[in-house]
């Protein structure tokens, strides 16, 4: 009987970072036997989703270090120790075959260790513009397997890099476009702008939206699938009904959002790597709005490299936004053939296989180390 490969992921604090271990624990599973254990902290999505998909998890007691003044700060040492010492013991004790880094700060401990005991270690990461701990431990890892050529140049020159995309897990079969259409009450005969910004929602773009809105209206032959995320859609839906737009959607959550980008013309978001590659995926051109408290103002990055492309349009996040949305939203719609080149340099973008593309990396690089 083959012997089950154990893997240790260490990534967290949001889905961006949680996400991308998910879809290569579910493509590792795919090909044989896996026993799994996750790093994370109490503060990270992954306190949640981790054992709600059955996983082991051990939880860090670390942060990330403030870059403003903050009495947390003097906590930082005592903290990094600990869960140095942490990480080691439940290292030896697992007794992995590999470990894999995919971002956030609880990153650090657990692959410094892991790198210590001789194992393997592997980064994937999302962004153009690589997080502060890649960075510091690239030369390390046996393989650091990055979505942007553009993340290269930010890498320690004898880094192992491999230019792969982001490990994104596509269904086998989308809902039928006007089944979900019925579903959320929209016409099949107006165009699908979406807006979203995460499980939380992304507070700016809500306010542009709603102040567009009470502008500007809805444009001609348009109708809105607005995502507020869970924490704002009470405001909103009460604002929504006192304002009672009409051909306007408003949900805190979409749950199936490949169904949601394929009934779309465009889309307003974030510049997060998972949605980018997503996006690519879905051939959905998007105006991406950066956050602007992003570490290193990764998002930012994200967004100009898929301009540079004419892949994306980047929309910086000011007191203009709602201005902005309305008028590209306009530019595209007088201009199909804009969009429609866009869609076409997405899928240019794209990369389907990633996720079999790193997994089945990992495995020859393991070979050929034994």
């Amino acid at each position: 009987m083959q012997k089950s490969l154990r893997i240790v992921f260490a990534g967290g604090g949001t889905a961006g970072h949680l996400y991308p271990a998910f879809n290569l624990a579910a493509q590792f599973e795919k090909e044989g036997a896996c026993e799994f254990l996750f790093f994370g902290t109490k503060k990270g999505i992954e306190a949640i989703k981790v054992p709600e998909r059955g996983y082991k998890l051990v939880l860090l007691n670390i942060r990330g270090f403030q870059r403003r003044f903050s009495i947390q700060n003097f906590l930082f040492p005592f903290r990094l120790l600990v869960s140095l010492l942490k990480s080691r013991k439940v290292l030896k004790q697992f007794k992995p075959d590999l470990v894999i880094g995919t971002g956030g700060y609880v990153m650090g401990p657990v692959l410094k260790m892991a790198v210590k005991l001789n194992l393997p270690v592997f980064i994937q990461e999302q962004n153009s513009f690589p997080g502060v701990t890649t960075r510091l431990l690239a030369k390390d890892a046996r393989a650091i397997f990055i979505a942007y050529e553009e993340a290269k140049k930010f890498l320690a020159k004898e880094s192992k890099t491999i230019v792969c995309g982001n490990p994104v897990i596509v269904p086998e079969k989308i809902k039928d476009k006007t089944e979900f259409l019925k579903e959320l009450g929209l016409s099949e005969n107006l165009k699908t702008i979406l807006v979203f910004g995460g499980s939380q929602g992304a507070a700016s773009i809500n306010r542009a939206v709603k102040i567009g809105l009470e502008k500007f209206g809805l444009l001609q032959g348009v109708q809105l699938l607005w995502q507020t995320g869970q924490l704002q859609y009470k405001m909103y839906s009460k604002w929504l009904d006192s304002f009672n737009p009409e051909n306007v959607i408003i949900k805190p959550f979409i749950n199936d959002m490949w169904a949601a980008y394929a009934i779309s013309e465009c889309a307003v978001c974030r510049a997060g790597a998972m949605s980018i590659s997503e996006l690519a995926l879905a051939k959905l051109p998007a105006m991406l709005v950066p956050l602007k408290s992003a570490a290193g103002n990764h998002q930012f990055k994200n967004a100009k490299a898929m301009m540079e492309k004419d892949a994306a349009i980047l929309v910086e996040d000011n007191e203009n936004l709602a201005e902005q949305i309305n008028s590209q939203i306009t530019f595209w719609l007088d201009n199909p053939d804009q969009l429609q080149q866009m869609k076409t340099n997405l899928a240019k973008e794209a990369q389907p296989g990633a996720s079999a593309q790193i997994v089945n990396e990992i495995k020859k690089l393991l070979q050929t180390e034994n």
